[in-house]
C-alpha cells in the first residue's frame, strides 16, 4: 500500500509516462486561448509571475469578470485576475498587488 508507514520508497517505475508534453493550445485555438497565450505579466513578484506563467501554460488561468475590491483602498478598481491589490496602491506602497509583500522582500530565498 503506497500510504503505507514508513514505505517511501517504490519498487516500480509508474505505469503511464506521458510521451509529449502539455500545450494549452493543441484543440483550443480561441480567442481566449490565443489572449492568455499572448498575455505579459510584468507587475508581479518574481515567485507570484511563475505562479501566474503556471496557471497559463496549464489552463488552470481564469479571467476576472468584473472588477474586485482593492484591500487597501477598498474602492473596486482590481481589473487583473488573482490580484489583491489595485495597480495604483501597488506602485505607491512598492508591494506586489498578488501577494502583497514587498517587491525586495518576496523574492529573497527562504
Amino acid at each position: 500500500m503506497s500510504s503505507q508507514k514508513g514505505n517511501v520508497s517504490r519498487s516500480r517505475p509508474q505505469k503511464h509516462q506521458n510521451s509529449r508534453a502539455f500545450k494549452n493550445d493543441l484543440h483550443d485555438k480561441t480567442v481566449k486561448t490565443q489572449l492568455l497565450n499572448s498575455l505579459e505579466i510584468t507587475d508581479v513578484c518574481q515567485r507570484c509571475k511563475e505562479i501566474l506563467e503556471w496557471k497559463i501554460k496549464y489552463k488552470k488561468y481564469k479571467l476576472l469578470k468584473s472588477p474586485k475590491i482593492c484591500t487597501k483602498c477598498s474602492e473596486k478598481n482590481v481589473n487583473l485576475s488573482y490580484r489583491t491589490i489595485c495597480a495604483s496602491c501597488a506602485t505607491k506602497l512598492s508591494v506586489c498587488p498578488k501577494c502583497g509583500l514587498n517587491i525586495g522582500e518576496s523574492d529573497a530565498p527562504s
